[in-house]
């Protein structure tokens, strides 16, 4: 029911829509907080984050060796656009854009985190939430992935409304995967630079503008290259960007809330 509500939407009314509702899911900032920090851990410690990663790699081990689409199933492109001819040489480019986005904000994030003076485990702090991001999206994506068996444009036939493909990859659409991670490293940026009450991450603000503009350049390259609808890459994206800055919220160590005499009265304080 979901998907089908999405493929109503045309694409200049998804895309929009996507981006609104992740942002208003940020979580608002605390009134009269105390200093507060990203770091290196979900409650629990640094071994939940190390869990959470094996479980999302895990997910996506299932999603794209041990569990398929059924090989029957002739979903049509959710977009109602039908079939469009492959173009490798724009899928190349966005396996590049993928691959160098990827890297780069790691890369970016930890020369930040040096920049601040961060050293030892300190210095991965920022470069973990934006891992534990980009995993957790692919995780969950891959098996979203599954569920649908939504054909790829490039295999769906116009003629005979099926998918002409043999191939389990080409009934794997639904979302891309090639704009989630980009989308969660967007958001788990725009987290770490809104979300702690004490100093602001200096660069994550431009790291945010950098992996936006690479994860919506796949929204519309997906589409190009033949391999995505345009309700699979804005999806995506606000699936991506969610659990992205869900990560950075996760990380943010909030003081315990307390509560003082006031007058003739209680005061509460502190951040949740």
């Amino acid at each position: 029911m979901i998907t089908a509500a999405i493929s109503r939407l045309s694409a200049r009314r998804a895309l929009p829509l996507a981006l609104a509702i992740t942002l208003a899911s940020a979580p608002a900032l605390a009134v009269d907080p105390p200093p507060a920090r990203l770091v290196p851990g979900l409650p629990g410690g640094g071994g939940t984050d190390v869990a959470v990663i094996a479980v999302s790699l895990t997910f996506t081990a299932l999603g794209t060796f041990v569990i398929h689409p059924s090989s029957t199933a002739n979903v049509a492109p959710l977009d109602g656009l039908g079939h469009r001819d492959r173009d490798v040489t724009v899928g190349l480019a966005t396996d590049l854009i993928v691959g160098i986005g990827g890297l780069g904000a790691i890369g970016v994030s930890l020369w930040g985190e040096l920049d601040q003076g961060s050293r030892g485990w300190r210095s991965l702090r920022a470069p973990l939430i934006l891992t534990e991001a980009a995993v957790v999206s692919i995780g969950i994506d891959s098996l979203i992935k599954n569920l649908g068996g939504v054909c790829r444009p490039r295999a769906w036939n116009d003629a005979t409304a099926t998918c002409d493909s043999t191939d389990p990859e080409d009934r794997r659409s639904f979302p891309s995967g090639h704009t989630v991670p980009l989308a969660a490293l967007s958001g788990a940026s725009l987290g770490m630079w809104l979300l702690p009450s004490g100093p602001r991450d200096p660069w994550a603000a431009g790291l945010f503008v950098a992996t936006t503009a690479l994860a919506f350049s796949n929204v519309g390259l997906r589409v190009a290259a033949g391999a995505h609808s345009w309700v699979d890459t804005t999806a995506a994206f606000g699936l991506g960007f969610s659990l992205g800055i869900t990560t950075a919220a996760l990380h943010v160590r909030r003081a315990p809330v307390t509560v003082a005499v006031s007058g003739s009265g209680l005061s509460l304080s502190g951040s949740w």
